[in-house]
């Protein structure tokens, strides 16, 4: 009797367990499922629609060489393009989240011009930013994004950077006195001319002296030079997050910025707001304008009731932004347009002279730097070639059929435009590979649509300091091609690799080319 009741117990205690691994089997199952389920979910969007699409991986999407490092940014915007080539539009997946990209040179007009009230804001990665980041235009939406900007359009006008001119000037020349000591020698110049990018922002947005150039130990050099700083652990977390479950990431405290020197650029802000308030002396500063702006709305907001739309935490993000936005197209603009005159040398001596002869016995003011075609040329196709992001975003805010078919974008649903790829196509830019300045000379650029050409972005949402941007690089390229020679050097790369870790435009490895003093 007592083995029957232990064959008996070992069998239930057997049977207990067998169940035990049954529920972890079944429950592992069952998430996997779900997982599964929930990924794939979306992957039939674009076929309901008949929409042609890249057929999506799980988990990842479209984006396995992106996530492998197979492909820069860049270049798989380009891949994207050129797949899609002879369709109006296509599909693609990043993650599980659908994207419709747009071919189609009238639907781009359609949705970044004629029909912009469709699609009036940029798509945000809804993270919990401070409000010195979230006021910026990059990140308002909607009627207050329209608020903002018109209130800061005349910030940038001509009469305006005609007055901040003589500061881009003192910044162009501490520039060439610190190449001088590199006579002869091999520079990387993106790291060179970020430099000089910080001088400019220091002095025409922040109000103060950065000796970025001078002083490698200038404390607003040091903080300013970090503002993106993120540790490359927190990096890939946020990468993966973005890619996986985007809608975790409005619960977490995650900062698209380094909120350490982000916080301590705002105290250098307040800091010079505060002695000029005291002192009365005005500058001609970007700072200046954005606070007399503040109070002159403030004073009529008393009167009328209205809102203000232009408070000190919104002065304060624009001033990030424009060191944010300004620090990387101007770096990137002028860095690679020195790398061009280094691998070129011919348009390098046709750029000299240009400038020679235009400015020779002449004061460089305003008015004479407008007047160097050649140059605007020169720079226009460094960004063709050289765009520091490879596409546009905009999210859908009401309904909208797209002309001429019968597919309708919903509110939320976003759209990207793969800039890269239009301004390589050559339908667009014959012979899209060769640097030909002359493409955006006279009667060339009319031959060419103007929203083929996004290197600041397209539509009411392009960059509003393309202005300032252009105003400083021409500056500085008549300073530094009529003071060097550029040409390359054993570590210059011809044709460039692209960095596949960075989603702005970078070059693997830098962008080395030798000065030598004229």
């Amino acid at each position: 009797m007592d083995i029957l009741m232990d064959q008996l117990k070992g069998g239930l205690k057997s049977l207990l367990l067998m169940m035990m691994e049954d529920w972890k089997m079944y429950l592992c199952l069952t998430i996997l499922t779900s997982l599964y389920l929930y990924y794939t979910s979306t992957f039939n969007f674009f076929e309901k629609r008949g929409i042609p699409y890249r057929k999506p991986v799980i988990f990842l999407g479209n984006l396995g060489p992106r996530l492998r490092g197979k492909q820069s940014f860049h270049e798989f915007q380009l891949e994207t393009y050129n797949y899609f080539k002879g369709n109006r539009f296509g599909g693609i997946f990043e993650g599980r989240r659908p994207l419709l990209t747009i071919l189609d040179p009238d639907l781009i007009k359609a949705i970044t011009i004629r029909d912009f009230d469709h699609f009036t804001d940029r798509m945000a990665m809804n993270a919990k930013e401070p409000k010195f980041w979230s006021r910026s235009l990059l990140n308002l939406k909607g009627s207050e994004w329209k608020a903002v900007r018109s209130t800061l359009t005349p910030v940038f006008s001509s009469s305006r950077l005609r007055h901040m001119l003589p500061l881009i000037e003192m910044c162009s020349k501490q520039m060439v006195e610190f190449l001088n000591q590199y006579d002869k020698k091999d520079v990387e110049m993106k790291q060179t001319i970020g430099h000089f990018t910080l001088e400019v922002i220091g002095a025409c947005a922040f109000g103060v002296k950065c000796d970025a150039l001078s002083d490698e130990n200038a404390h607003f050099f040091k903080v300013a030079e970090k503002f993106d700083y993120m540790p490359m652990h927190k990096r890939i977390l946020l990468y993966f997050i973005l890619i996986f479950v985007p809608q975790l990431i409005k619960y977490l405290n995650f900062s698209f910025l380094n909120l350490d020197s982000s916080k301590e650029l705002v105290r250098i802000l307040n800091v010079a707001k505060d002695e000029r308030q005291k002192s009365g002396v005005k500058q001609n500063d970007f700072l200046q304008i954005l606070i007399d702006f503040s109070e002159t709305e403030k004073s009529e907001s008393e009167k009328t009731k209205s809102t203000v739309h232009l408070d000190d935490a919104t002065v304060d993000a624009q001033l990030l932004l424009f060191l944010i936005a300004g620090y990387e197209t101007s770096s990137t603009l002028l860095s690679f347009a020195i790398y061009v005159l280094a691998t070129k040398p011919e348009i390098q001596d046709k750029l000299r002279s240009h400038i020679i002869e235009m400015t020779e016995g002449k004061e460089v003011d305003y008015d004479l730097l407008a007047k160097l075609q050649y140059l605007d040329g020169f720079l226009l196709e460094t960004l063709r070639i050289y765009p520091p992001v490879s596409r546009v975003d905009r999210v859908c805010t009401k309904p909208y059929n797209l002309p001429g078919t019968n597919v309708v974008i919903k509110p939320g649903e976003v759209v990207a435009i793969p800039l890269y790829g239009i301004q390589m196509d050559p339908e667009h830019y014959p012979e899209p590979k060769e640097f030909k300045p002359e493409r955006f000379l006279n009667e060339n650029k009319s031959e060419r649509a103007s929203h083929l050409y996004m290197a600041f972005g397209v539509g009411p949402r392009n960059c509003i300091g393309l202005r300032f941007a252009m105003l400083s690089a021409k500056l500085a390229m008549v300073d530094l091609v009529k003071k060097f020679r550029f040409s390359p050097c054993e570590k210059t790369e011809d044709p460039i690799q692209f960095d596949r870790r960075s989603l702005l435009l970078k070059a693997r490895g830098g962008l080395w080319v030798r000065v030598e003093a004229i």
